[in-house]
């Protein structure tokens, strides 16, 4: 009798242990903070960058003998085209709209390595010839809207302003029987451009950026100089419509 009731004191004794435990462990759970997921760094910010990458300039040749574009006499202008390098260094600013949109500015400078020469063969003016330029330089502004696929990656879209600096045009020029050597000012090549392109971030401060951009410069009249007071822009009125195409890549780093 007297086992009996020792034993069913001390399993009360053991259950009021456990349920003391238990509150003590429910108190401290509710005290718990709630879980918070761990931050994700923002886009918002400046940035810097340089790279490298490749470009492709084309152009549309119309030329007509005479002062008046509207001649209709013909011409064929035939080669004005090149692809080559580029080195580039570019700095911007982006702001994070929301969890999955970012705007930014930019601004970039190209250093290309384009070189063009240039056929001319006009029969009705007993005039041919062959010259070059070159591309030195390009600068451009503009802006970009991107969407995040995840907080580390953004694709986006890119707009804005361009102008390319280039050599004169250098030509040697026969006609009559007789051959010179001339210099031809190209007009300033300028226009808008669009792009697309994503940038992903390797660590907290660098990314890495890909873009692709298409640029038409529009049309614009070359002027020729005058040889021996000759004014050659009275027997040749030549229009150039160049664009102008990119793919580049750099490595960015963000303050």
């Amino acid at each position: 009798m007297w086992r009996s009731r020792y034993s069913a004191k001390t399993l009360l004794n053991g259950w009021l242990v456990i349920l003391t435990c238990a509150s003590a462990s429910a108190a401290d759970l509710a005290k718990a903070p709630p879980f918070v997921p761990i931050p994700v760094d923002s886009w918002t910010g400046f940035y810097v960058g340089a790279g490298g990458g490749l470009s492709s300039l084309n152009n549309k040749i119309d030329a007509r003998p005479g002062p008046d574009p509207s001649s209709p006499l013909s011409a064929s202008l035939n080669g004005l085209g090149t692809n080559g390098a580029l080195a580039t260094i570019s700095a911007g600013y982006d702001y994070q709209l929301s969890p999955y949109f970012v705007a930014g500015i930019f601004g970039d400078f190209d250093f290309h390595s384009l070189k063009s020469s240039l056929d001319i063969d006009i029969p009705s003016a007993s005039l041919s010839g062959h010259g070059q330029f070159s591309v030195n330089h390009q600068w451009s502004i503009g802006g970009r809207l991107g969407y995040l696929t995840s907080p580390g990656t953004l694709i986006f879209l890119a707009g804005g302003y361009t102008q390319l600096s280039v050599s004169d045009f250098t030509a040697n020029v026969s006609g009559g029987g007789q051959t010179m050597t001339l210099d031809a000012t190209v007009p300033t090549i300028a226009g808008g451009f669009v792009g697309a392109g994503f940038e992903t971030k390797l660590t907290r401060s660098i990314s890495l950026k890909g873009e692709y951009r298409f640029t038409d410069f529009g049309s614009g009249i070359v002027t020729l100089p005058n040889v021996g007071g000759t004014d050659l822009n009275q027997f040749v009125t030549a229009r150039v419509s160049p664009t102008l195409q990119i793919v580049k890549a750099s490595v960015n780093y963000r303050f």
